[in-house]
Formats: C-alpha cells, structure tokens, sequence
C-alpha cells in the first residue's frame, strides 16, 4: 500500500513541469523530479541522493545569494522566492526562481522542500521590455518637441518636460486639468469642435490655437496628433505635439503690415509725382502764359484788363506758394526729418495769424471768417505743424464756400482741446469723406470758382495732428456745408 502511495506521487511529480526536489542540511538531495532533466540537463539518477555542490552549479556571482538564502532558511528565517543563476549540465546559463518551506521533525528544521521555475525566458522578456522602457521613457523625457495626452473628455493625461519647459506648469500641477483651462475664451470653442473631429477622424493636423502659459503670457501653437484606439476601437489617448509658431505668427503681420506699408508708399510716391507732374505745374503756366501776355501787349491793354490779369498772375503765384509749402512739410513728414517740438500755444493767436494771412483770399470772394475762440485757449503741440493745419482748413473753407459765405472758427476745451471750423460751402457727399484722407484714393475737388487743389492739405493735417496727439474728423452735408474739427492736448501749465 506505501509503495503503490509512493509510485503514485512519484508519478504525480513527474507531471509537473517545475524541478520539485527536497534537500537535507547537508543539501543532499531526497526527493526529485524529472523536470530536472529538460531544464538542467541531469537526470534524477544523476542528481538524487547525491550532496548539490553550489561551485558546480550555481553562477559565481550568485553563490553567496544562495548560501545566505540556506542558512537563514535552516535558521528558522523563512527566505522564498528567489531568483538565482544557474549552469545547466552543457554550462548553459538559466535563471530559476526557488519557492521552499521548511521540512520540521519534532520542531526541528531538518530539510527544505522546494519547486524550481525556469523563469529565464521570463527574465529574457522582462529584461527586453524594461530596456524599452527605458529607451522609450529617454525618447519621451528628451524628445525636442512638447507632449500632450488627453482623454476622451480632454482632461490631461499626461506632458512630457519639453512640454513642461515651455508652458511653465510642473507635471504635478497640469495633470487632471482640462485642457480648456490654459485655452483663451475665444479659442475654448474652437477646441472642442476640433477636438470632437479629432477623435472621429483619428488624426489632427495643423489645428493652431493661443495657448496661455502659467505666467499668463501667450504663445501661438500648432497641433499635431493621434488617437490611441483600443482592439475594440474604443478611445484610450490622444498622442498630441505641437510647435510654438508665435515667432513666425509674428513674422507673417510684419509682412502683412509691410506690404500694406509698402502699397502706402507707392501710392504716396505716385500722388507726389503727380503733384510735381501736374499740379504744380499748372500754376506755372498761368504765370508764364499771363505775363507773356501783359509783357507782350501792355500798350494794348486798359487798366481793368491788366488789374484782371495781375490777380490771375497773384492767385497762380499764391497757389504754388501754397503747394510747395504743403509739398515741403508733407515730404520732410515722409521722410523722418520734420522737427517736432511740442510747446504750449496759443490757439487764438494762430488763428488770428491765418485768418490775416487768408483775409485777401476771403475779401474777393466776399467771404466773412469769425473767430469764437477764447482767448485763454492753450495746448501743447508743435506751433508750426498746427500752423500748418489751421492754414489749411481755413483755406479749403475758403476754396469751398461761394460768394457771400461765411466760415465761423469755434473752440471747446475738456480732457482735450477742440478748434472746429465751419463753412456755408457745397459741402462733401458721404462716399466721398471716406476719401479725403486717403493719399491713394487721388481725391480732390474743384472750388467754388474754379480754383485748383491737391488734395495734400487734408492728409497733411491728419498726420500732424495725429503727430501731436489728436484726431481729426468732419460732419458735412452736401450743399449745406461742411465743419471740420480737430482736437489736440491740454497744455499742463
């Protein structure tokens, strides 16, 4: 009955496919196996009653991992589960895992029964994949580019260092968030349509978007990405890179803003040649013409026709007085070289100059100008440029306003101070304000008697009282008159 018990757990060991033996205190072996031959090589014949020599079969650099685990285990410590490095009878190396417990007689240990698994394809695979772990993990920790994961509801899976470096947040702190919160308002919706195609289409390209860094400052991106599907085609992750592309965001508006510059120039040097081309030629030749005229037949002319041709000859001299002073200031704006020096002035006594300079102008036309203008009104500005300006809206409401008018000059001062000039003239139509202070729209408009202009004067006096810290702007009705106010600062004293 012991035998056939014996025979039946001997064969029952065989079936095992772990070396299962049992060692005394002197290591020899009892019990064993006939897994021992396919893992190590030996048969139990070989093996079975015989003392284990550790030097024969254990890798040196593990022997005393061994000796340390039998002793302890002898000494009542229970030490299970090691891995150890053994030689296989061909001197082959494999790595076995060892489970024992303690074989007791009368509260004695006096053996140990263990089971042997060959775990060296494990070890093989274990090392493998932690090697790739590895490399994979120093790919991810020094890729060049920031790393975004999300899940499917946005929230942030993970960043990489990269993507750390750049936005300012640890990974501590971005973790969990969604991805809306570093988003601008304007930008949170356009992320979830995008994000919605993302994760039906699988792919995301170029899908740009301003970002806002842990500081608050703002970086223009790029997105790139991948979703991560399961066999069952279910979302896992988004896999997400992108580039900052502020610098080249900020590169293509330079571009913008310097071609548009560039077409303000070339329309600004055709509206200057055509000024020197016609306009300025035009006054010239009323002069050559009229005076070849009175030089030519002066003797043949009575008084009233000379006085006639003498005001042609004044008016033509007058006006390309006039131009070529525009032309000057307008060209030296251009160009950077215009002195600019602000100043407190005063506004009535620069008025009262232009209204005597132009009174002549306003005489023949029978043209009355009143000035309103207190007399404390003060700003602080550049005397010569705003010269400039009321020289030429009192002149063009001259130019503009028919026999019999009258121009009234008006000032009101709060935060800044406001010099409107009203005309009774022909007044300006409301497609053809949004031109005056165009200089490529080439607009201008004949006077009430024929007189000539450049349309210079109005873009002038835009960029000088820009210059100087106001606006210029205008409320006109054709037939009914126009006014034209422009508002400069306060003077501080």
């Amino acid at each position: 009955m012991e035998e056939n018990q014996n025979f039946i757990e001997s064969e029952f060991l065989n079936l095992l496919p772990e070396i299962v033996f049992e060692v005394d205190s002197d290591l020899n072996v009892k019990i064993l196996n006939e897994a021992c031959e396919k893992i190590l090589g030996y048969t139990k014949e070989e093996i079975l009653n015989r003392q284990i020599n550790l030097e024969d079969f254990v890798v040196p650099d593990d022997i005393e991992k061994v000796k340390k685990s039998i002793k302890g285990n002898f000494n009542g410590t229970h030490s299970s589960g090691n891995k150890y490095r053994v030689y296989k009878k061909n001197r082959e190396e494999v790595t076995i895992e060892v489970y024992n417990s303690h074989i007791k007689k009368d509260g004695k240990i006096i053996g140990l029964r263990c089971i042997a698994i060959d775990i060296t394809e494990k070890e093989k695979i274990h090392r493998e994949l932690t090697f790739q772990e590895k490399h994979f993990r120093h790919i991810f920790q020094n890729f060049p580019l920031p790393y975004l994961s999300l899940d499917k509801c946005g929230n942030i899976l993970d960043v990489n260092p990269r993507w750390e470096t750049i936005m300012g947040y640890s990974r501590q702190e971005i973790i969990g968030m969604n991805f809306t919160t570093i988003l601008s308002k304007e930008n949170q919706q356009k992320f979830l349509k995008a994000f919605k195609i993302f994760k039906e289409k699988g792919v995301a390209s170029n899908v740009q978007f301003d970002l806002i860094k842990k500081d608050k400052s703002n970086i223009f991106i790029s997105f790139h990405g991948k979703i991560e599907y399961s066999e069952e085609n279910e979302f896992i992750r988004s896999h997400c890179v992108f580039s900052d592309i502020t610098l080249q965001r900020k590169a293509e508006n330079t571009l913008i803003t310097s071609e548009q510059r560039l077409r303000e120039l070339n329309a600004t040097k055709d509206k200057f040649f055509s000024i020197i081309a016609h306009d300025l030629k035009n006054p010239f030749n009323d002069l050559m013409g009229f005076t070849q005229l009175l030089a030519l037949n002066i003797d043949k002319y009575d008084k009233t026709k000379i006085e006639q041709f003498a005001h042609i000859i004044h008016q033509s001299s007058k006006l390309a007085y006039n131009l070529l002073e525009n032309l000057l200031d307008w060209s030296r704006s251009q160009t950077g070289t215009l002195r600019f020096k602000p100043e407190k002035i005063s506004l009535k006594k620069i008025i009262i100059e232009n209204i005597n300079l132009l009174e002549s102008t306003a005489r023949n036309k029978n043209i009355k100008i009143y000035s309103e203008v207190e007399s404390e009104t003060f700003a602080f500005a550049d005397k010569n440029m705003v010269r400039t300006i009321v020289r030429n809206l009192i002149s063009n409401a001259i130019k503009y306003t028919n026999q019999g008018g009258h121009i009234n000059i008006q000032s009101k001062c709060n935060s800044h101070c406001e010099i409107s000039i009203t005309d009774t003239g022909i007044g300006i139509s409301i497609a053809n304000i949004n031109k005056i202070f165009k200089i490529d729209e080439s607009f201008s408009t004949i006077g009430t008697e024929r007189e000539k202009g450049t349309g210079l004067g109005l873009i002038l006096c835009k960029e000088f009282v820009e210059k100087n810290g106001g606006k210029l702007w205008v409320i006109s009705e054709p037939d009914k008159g126009s006014t034209f106010t422009f508002s400069l600062p306060l003077s501080e004293t």
